[in-house]
């Protein structure tokens, strides 16, 4: 009876964000709301199903978690769910879709081809920068199985290494001239700038190789489809057929890294039985182990303040990432590492039940934000449509599967090589537009 509860949970909290979604969101498919859905759907309703036929796939099971655990801890992940959705329908206000002025940005993105050298040239850099601090050459033939099995190095005796995530920020420099080439040839029906975004699509796929993160293949199909839908794109057709082949790909490269990393385990017992998505494990796990005097109360959304200093100089500088502090100090587990908490997960370390109004937090400012970056004056006087994918999507998905202050410090530095990179590929311009000459879209 506990089992179908939990499922019928997960499948109220996969449902109800992806109707709010429909009607509300600012853009089809991709809109906050739609991507709380996917990473529950995935995250959540995926795992408890798998869960509840094939139990040893449960990450949690590991831990010998009490016998009201499970439910406990779904009940506090469906409520969170619940009121980020209240916190995202309270800020609704009806916006006009900015398609037509997507259109007009897009369509005035120049300097294509030094966009394209630009964007080799700095993740050529990286590569370069991350093999000099590994230690290893391009040459050698463990060095990508080495990249995805060890995401850390100069480990210390607290189990935090650095991650060289300073280092791959700069890999933002071609994810962003992806967006632009792909919304500018998208705009200009343009096969010679498709070809060149599909380039820096494939670019990004061996980045993804490199960082050892399977998650960067998630981003890229969300940085291509939000900017397709924005643009007004409509799923069907050659549409279709184009995103089933990159899909299919993307299947592939993880596959394929899941192999890297762990080589008798399956795609599907990689994305089960991790703590991927918004992962109802996390959530199981704080709910069952967090006592009231670990609480944080806060302290965890502040660390991102220290993490601007780099580990080469503060070499005992406390990890950022909340997933180390709760596996040494709540699970008491030593060994390097961490065990992602989610975003919800914070929420529970740092207040308890309490947790869940970090949900009706982050659905109000979801909402506040997807408005400052659709509205359609904004998209027009300052191309902000072309932050949404690159920044406001990587937000989203860090506060639902990772934590605050380890997206913070990054997002900060991303977001002036972004408005650097829009000050000199997108003209700046001046349009006075007859209301005439637009559709009106309200949501």
């Amino acid at each position: 009876m506990e089992t179908v509860l939990v499922i019928l949970l997960a499948v109220m909290c996969t449902a109800l964000p992806f109707a709010i979604g429909q009607r509300c969101g600012a853009v089809r498919l991709v809109s906050p709301m739609h991507l709380l859905s996917y990473f529950c759907g995935f995250g959540f309703l995926l795992k408890i199903v798998v869960y509840s036929f094939a139990p040893d796939f449960a990450f949690y099971q590991q831990f010998d978690p009490k016998p009201w655990a499970v439910l406990n801890g779904a009940i506090y992940l469906s409520l969170f769910i619940l009121l980020t959705c209240v916190g995202y329908v309270i800020a609704f206000r009806p916006v006009q879709r900015a398609q037509f002025e997507a259109w007009i940005v897009a369509a005035q993105i120049a300097r294509r081809g030094w966009l394209f050298v630009s964007a080799f040239g700095f993740a050529l850099l990286t590569f370069a920068l991350i093999l000099r601090a590994r230690g290893v050459g391009a040459f050698d033939a463990s060095f990508i199985a080495g990249l995805n099995s060890a995401k850390q190095i100069n480990v210390n005796a607290d189990g935090v290494g650095a991650t060289l995530a300073g280092i791959k920020t700069f890999f933002a420099v071609p994810k962003f001239a992806f967006v632009l080439l792909l919304s500018n040839g998208i705009t200009l029906r343009s096969g010679r700038v498709l070809a060149a975004a599909g380039a820096l699509g494939g670019l990004l796929v061996l980045i993804a190789l490199v960082s050892g993160d399977r998650f960067e293949l998630v981003e890229l199909l969300v940085f291509a489809l939000a900017t397709y839908l924005i643009l007004g794109g409509r799923i069907a057709g050659k549409a279709l057929f184009v995103g089933g082949v990159a899909i299919a790909g993307l299947v592939v490269v993880s596959a394929y890294m899941t192999q890297l990393r762990t080589a008798d385990a399956s795609l599907l017992a990689q994305i089960v039985g991790s703590t991927y998505f918004l992962d109802v494990n996390a959530a199981i796990m704080v709910a069952d182990r967090v006592g009231i005097g670990q609480l944080l109360l806060g302290e965890s959304y502040t660390w991102w303040s220290f993490g601007w200093v780099p580990r080469a100089i503060w070499t005992e500088k406390p990890a950022i990432d909340l997933g180390v502090f709760f596996k040494r100090d709540i699970m008491q587990i030593y060994t390097g590492g961490a065990f992602n908490v989610t975003g919800p997960g914070e929420a529970f370390i740092n207040f308890g039940w309490g947790g869940v109004g970090v949900g009706f937090v982050l659905g109000w400012t979801y909402r506040k934000i997807e408005v400052v970056l659709l509205n359609p004056m904004n998209v027009l006087r300052y191309g902000s449509f072309l932050f949404y994918p690159i920044l406001f999507y990587p937000f989203v998905q860090a506060t639902l599967q990772s934590s605050f202050s380890a997206f913070v410090v990054g997002a900060a530095v991303q977001f002036i090589i972004l408005t650097l990179m829009l000050t000199l590929f997108v003209t700046r311009f001046a349009v006075h537009m007859p209301m005439g000459l637009r559709t009106h879209h309200a949501t």
